[in-house]
C-alpha cells in the first residue's frame, strides 16, 4: 500500500494487487466498507487523525485500486478572544447553554471551543471575538501549550461567577 497524505485530512492511497491479494481481494472484488477499512488503516499510519467521518471514492483497476479519503470535520468551532471580559460579554449574550464549551488561555488571548450550534449563536459569538480556522495538530498545539481555563460548560461556569 502507499499512501500519500494530501493535505492535512486527506489521503491518497493506492492498493496493489499484492496488497489486495493479503486480504482476499481483488480489484473486481473489493467493496466500498473493504476501502473505508483499508483508508482507516492508512489514515492510522500517516498519523492523521479520524475524529470525524470518513469520506472515499475508489478506482479498481487490473493495476489496483486508487482511493482518495478525506476526514469529515466534526461540527466544531474556534473563537479567540482579546481578554476575559469579551468572552464574558459573549456568554451575557447568548441565552441558550453550550454545555461542551471549553476555554484555554494561550499567548494571552482566550480560546473557546464549540461543538455545534446555530446560526444565530456564531453570529452573536463573532461579535465579541473572532471565528478562527484552525491549523492541522491545534489541538494538540493548545494542547501542549495552553492553560485549559474551564474544561465544559464554559459559560455557565463564567455566569455563575461573573454575574
Amino acid at each position: 500500500m502507499t499512501i500519500e497524505p494530501i493535505g492535512s485530512a486527506s489521503v491518497a492511497l493506492y492498493i496493489t494487487p499484492a496488497d489486495l491479494r493479503q486480504h482476499g481481494l481483488t480489484p473486481e472484488s473489493i467493496t466500498l466498507e473493504e476501502a473505508l477499512s483499508m483508508a482507516r488503516q492508512a489514515f492510522q499510519e500517516a498519523g492523521i487523525a479520524t475524529d470525524g467521518a470518513i469520506e472515499i471514492e475508489a478506482f479498481p483497476d487490473v493495476c489496483g485500486v486508487l482511493v482518495f479519503a478525506r476526514v469529515q470535520p466534526t461540527d466544531e468551532s474556534w473563537y479567540s478572544f482579546d481578554g476575559l471580559e469579551e468572552v464574558l460579554s459573549a456568554a451575557r449574550a447568548l441565552a441558550a447553554p453550550w454545555p461542551d464549551a471549553t476555554l484555554t488561555l494561550w499567548e494571552g488571548r482566550y480560546w473557546l471551543r464549540l461543538e455545534g450550534g446555530d446560526q444565530r449563536a456564531h453570529c452573536l459569538l463573532s461579535e465579541f471575538g473572532r471565528p478562527e480556522l484552525p491549523s492541522p495538530y491545534f489541538d494538540a498545539r493548545l494542547r501542549e501549550h495552553g492553560s485549559v481555563l474551564i474544561p465544559g460548560d464554559a459559560f455557565a461556569v463564567l455566569l455563575r461567577h461573573f454575574r
